[in-house]
């Protein structure tokens, strides 16, 4: 099943809401430049809760990277679609 972009940044925002409930009114406007810490206020507990519902969700997993190497969200998108290619 071929996943694109922007099923990706859905099946995410879905993850980053589940990751912080109390922050829902923040996450209803994630776009792809939001900064996963700045903007969305996550949390290393919240990064790891994002981290494996991603990996769940997609069948993928984070195995050759470190989670600093994401700021946005178009940044964990775009690992996500190496990925899965």
């Amino acid at each position: 099943m071929a996943v694109n972009r922007s099923d990706i940044i859905e099946k995410l925002k879905e993850i980053l809401v589940s990751a912080d409930e109390s922050n829902r009114s923040k996450l209803a406007g994630i776009t792809e430049q939001s900064d996963l810490f700045t903007d969305l206020g996550l949390n290393s507990v919240n990064m790891l809760y994002m981290v494996i519902a991603t990996e769940e969700v997609f069948n993928i997993r984070f195995d050759d990277v470190g989670m600093n190497e994401f700021r946005t969200v178009g940044d964990v998108a775009s690992y996500i679609e190496g990925k899965l290619k």
